[in-house]
């Protein structure tokens, strides 16, 4: 799996800035976490997960990890695969309903006590806050967010000064006018349009 820490490397490779002279590695990991909160508008976390056991009288039940979901699976308690609960089409019996991050089952489709149940869905990528943190994004999401970084980090380049002069001052940047680099931002920019088309995910709806 790809850790925060060998993201932070690809990416200070990718703007140059291997010594982390002009961006911090704290700021390389906010842009990461940005990155991977972007990536999940097009290119969701697909799931699949048991969300709880039945208990008698329970009626909902929680399901942080996901966003959007289109399927509902009932397993026994021997782990023995019992059937589908339909997905809710309007009205309190007509089915399941995701809201809120919780599942709420229909009053009169109730699985048996001791029952499990599995969903199947999409959510969005977990956010990394220490180095050995490896991300659930898979290699394509992962070079998605090193573009988006680059995006981010030449905006930030134009928009200060200071810190655009900085970066010119390490080697092999200091050739790059501010002109140049309103051209490098353009062409990331362009690059993360082509990834949204690229992997855009079509999100089932049961």
């Amino acid at each position: 799996m790809t850790t925060l820490l060998d993201i932070r490397t690809q990416v200070a490779r990718d703007l140059r800035d291997t010594s982390n002279a002009t961006w911090s590695t704290d700021e390389l990991d906010d842009l990461i976490n940005q990155g991977l909160d972007a990536l999940a508008d097009f290119y969701p976390r697909e799931i699949v997960q048991t969300i709880g056991t039945v208990a008698s009288g329970t009626y909902s039940y929680a399901a942080t990890s996901f966003t959007n979901a289109y399927r509902l699976d009932i397993y026994t308690s021997a782990g023995s695969y019992d059937g589908e609960i339909p997905h809710g089409i309007g009205g309190a019996d007509s089915g399941w309903e995701l809201h809120g991050n919780v599942v709420y089952l229909p009053p009169n489709w109730m699985p048996d006590a001791g029952d499990t149940l599995r969903l199947w869905g999409y959510g969005r990528y977990t956010q990394l806050a220490t180095d050995n943190d490896a991300t659930d994004a898979d290699t394509a999401g992962v070079n998605a967010v090193r573009v988006f970084c680059q995006v981010e980090a030449f905006q930030r380049l134009l928009a200060n000064r200071v810190t655009f002069q900085q970066w010119q001052a390490s080697p092999g940047n200091t050739d790059t006018t501010v002109l140049g680099m309103n051209q490098i931002a353009f062409s990331a920019q362009r690059r993360w349009e082509r990834e949204q088309r690229r992997l855009r995910r079509m999100r089932k709806l049961g």
